[in-house]
């Protein structure tokens, strides 16, 4: 029908619209609309067939979304549970849950299990983007800090020549037997001589700034900040200097934060002995300003680079900045380092997991299907010479009839009016021409009222 296909394409749209941010919720609607589809026909038509792509895509973007799996598996495991009570309490009995079970680990299960192993493969690709970038940035700073030290050299060695030319020069100047014009020019040119060394001085100075001038202390970069802190500083020992530059960095960044977002709150600068850097204000007297974050990102990055741990948040209705810093900066691959291998390990155990469950699904669909319906068929066959003797007016206890039936109520095929009627296998094979073949036994009461003979070939 009409108005049917628009439902289900609307279910669907709205699951692959928020399958990104609602993994749970976008997996829940498309395994509902595939099992009310399936459920309502009890067979596998052209529209079950139709939705099985699907959900089959729901699943894997599902798993391949949620950052939690718990969620997306209970999904899985309601709907299974649900399936297999409806089809066994109201639609066609034990036949319809086992293929209501294998539907869902073939079009479900199986799809999010590749999902989480494409989800962990895309982070261990990250990772290693990430390791990429931080070699080629070290590569840089490597190539940049040689050339400061060759800029360094060059400075001791043109500075010392520079100096002895003016020497020289100057030397010259004074010579009785030169000119006035040749002593200007010798005047001259000394004076040069000088002001190019002063300029590869200044152009040291500003190469070296980093390495030579002092770095403030905790407890001038609290004070110089205006505001009221309370400055708990536990370290005694002295600080390694791009260590130090780092304290600093974070101190005046976070202190910055709060004059900006958190003006006249209550402030707590806690540094320990072990380097366990705290910057705590309290609630905003007003409404904060909004800002950018880039501040706690570059802290972030200039904490990694040293080889430290950083992190910032709310906390008790105001803010924190953490930092756990070494004693020496470490290489800067060592995080990037640590978190692949955690990394691969995960994508191991995913491929494995992966692997299991799609085994798992397949070996039971491969077994367990032919092997219910051997079980089915010949624990409820009714042999043509049973069904002869049953007559007509006899007392179902006084029949010899199997303990099971092979279907409870088989679509197409309807009985006398006010009866009950019982299906039964004819034969025990139920892989040849004539498995759909059922003998028919209707009651009104206790007593058989009606049989048939059911032939229902396929060819």
């Amino acid at each position: 029908m009409a108005w049917e296909v628009v439902l289900y394409l609307i279910v669907f749209v709205a699951a692959f619209a928020v399958v990104r941010n609602r993994p749970a919720v976008a997996l829940g609607l498309a395994l509902a609309a595939w099992l009310v589809c399936y459920l309502v026909r009890v067979e596998f038509d052209t529209g079950v067939i139709a939705l099985a792509p699907a959900l089959a895509i729901t699943s894997f973007f599902a798993g391949r979304n949620a950052k939690d799996p718990r969620a997306t598996a209970i999904a899985l495991t309601i709907a299974e549970i649900a399936g297999v009570v409806v089809a066994l309490t109201e639609r066609g009995g034990s036949d319809t849950a086992l293929a209501v079970t294998s539907g869902i680990g073939v079009l479900g299960v199986v799809p999010w299990a590749f999902g989480r192993f494409r989800r962990s493969y895309s982070q261990l690709k990250e990772v290693g983007w990430e390791h990429a970038a931080l070699l080629e940035r070290d590569a840089d700073n490597a190539r940049n800090a040689e050339r400061a030290r060759l800029a360094g050299e060059m400075h001791d060695l043109v500075g010392h020549e520079l100096a002895r030319a003016a020497l020289l020069v100057g030397a010259l100047e004074l010579e009785p037997t030169l000119t006035a014009q040749q002593r200007e020019a010798a005047k001259t040119a000394r004076a040069s001589v000088t002001a190019a060394a002063e300029r590869l001085a200044d152009v040291m100075q500003v190469l070296r700034a980093d390495e030579d001038d002092p770095v403030a202390t905790i407890e001038e970069v609290v004070e110089r900040s205006g505001l009221d802190v309370k400055l708990i500083n536990s370290r005694r020992e002295p600080l390694d200097g791009i260590i130090a530059r780092t304290v600093h960095r974070v101190v005046a960044e976070a202190l910055t934060n709060v004059i900006k977002h958190a003006p006249g709150a209550r402030t707590e600068v806690e540094l320990s002995a072990k380097l366990e850097l705290r910057v705590t204000n309290g609630p905003a007297p007003r409404p904060p300003a909004v800002g950018s974050g880039k501040g706690l990102v570059g802290l972030a990055e200039r904490v990694a680079l040293v080889g430290g741990w950083f992190d910032a948040g709310p906390k008790d209705g105001g803010f924190e900045v953490r930092a756990k810093l070494p004693e020496r900066p470490l290489p800067r691959t060592t995080p990037t380092h640590v978190r692949r291998e955690s990394t691969e390990a995960e994508i191991r155990k995913s491929a494995k997991r992966t692997v299991l469950i799609t085994s798992v699904v397949c070996a039971g669909i491969a077994i367990g299907v032919p092997g219910y319906m051997v079980f089915d068929a010949a624990t409820s066959v009714l042999t043509p010479q049973q069904f002869a003797r049953a007559g007509l007016g006899e007392e179902e206890d006084a029949l010899d009839l199997p303990l099971r039936t092979r279907v409870d109520n088989p679509l197409g095929v309807q009985g006398p009016p006010r009866t009950e009627c019982r299906y039964y296998s004819t034969h025990a094979n139920p892989f040849d021409h004539e498995r759909h073949d059922l003998h028919q036994l209707c009651f009104r009461g206790d007593r058989l009222v009606h049989k048939e003979w059911l032939v229902r070939r396929s060819g």
